[in-house]
């Protein structure tokens, strides 16, 4: 393997796709054994993640344009939004909001991704095996108006807004009503999770692109380590479930 290639950001990289294809394949099969939507767009969000952590890595080793539209459409603009509207489906169970909310990403994610697979790249040749695609984005697809970029605020933004302010607010709740204290501290975990990666745009301000790749992992990580906390069903919880199975299979038919 070229040694140009083993660097922090391909490390990271390989790490958040291992992670994230973990953590998408748990979600979306508790999706297709539950069929709740929330699952679904938390599932389809981390597929995302695992997507982008990959593209990264494959990036390391050779120009691939369609691989780039994949890291940049999946990293930049969709993966807050799609795990933001799991937490609008969680919260928001009356009326159509998240129905409507639900509608307007699906419009937008096929509108980006036209816009992202038209937009002309322009990468450095020969390909610098083990380059910072962070570093490189102002190089292969410049800034201008009507850009794909221009969408990164706002997906990005209402994104972590749903995702992070979704979790503050069930945190306070559960934590107000007294119970279910897994569920208060899986969701200061997501919070802090999903807010890691929202920093991530001051550190290449800075050319700290090594704490980008920081934040952005452990970002996952501790979103994965929310999600098992906030799912996890308490002991007292089975035990009560059990117990009205039982008397339920013990009444008379």
């Amino acid at each position: 393997m070229n040694p140009d290639v083993l660097t922090y950001p391909f490390f990271a990289s390989v790490v958040m796709a291992v992670v994230t294809g973990i953590f998408a394949f748990l979600v979306m099969r508790s999706w297709w054994q539950k069929r709740r939507p929330h699952l679904f767009a938390w599932g389809f969000g981390l597929t995302l993640y695992f997507v982008a952590s990959f593209a990264q890595v494959w990036l390391k080793f050779a120009w691939d344009p369609t691989w780039y539209r994949l890291w940049y459409w999946c990293g930049a603009l969709m993966i807050p939004p799609w795990l933001g509207q799991g937490t609008i489906f969680l919260l928001v169970r009356r009326g159509s909001i998240a129905r409507n909310t639900m509608a307007a990403l699906v419009l937008v994610s096929a509108m980006t991704f036209v816009f992202m697979f038209i937009t002309p790249l322009t990468p450095p040749m020969p390909w610098p095996v083990g380059a910072d695609l962070v570093m490189l984005t102002d190089e292969i697809m410049p800034s201008f108006s009507g850009s794909v970029r221009g969408f990164v605020p706002i997906t990005n933004g209402l994104g972590t807004l749903m995702l992070v302010g979704g979790a503050i607010y069930s945190a306070r709740l559960f934590a107000a009503k007294q119970i279910m204290r897994n569920r208060v501290i899986g969701n200061w975990f997501i919070a802090i999770g999903g807010l890691l990666p929202a920093t991530g745009g001051y550190f290449i301000r800075l050319d700290m692109t090594a704490f980008k790749y920081t934040a952005d992992l452990l970002g996952v990580v501790l979103i994965f380590v929310g999600y098992v906390f906030a799912t996890r069903v308490p002991k007292a919880v089975n035990e009560a479930r059990a117990a009205k199975q039982a008397r339920k299979e013990a009444q008379p038919t």
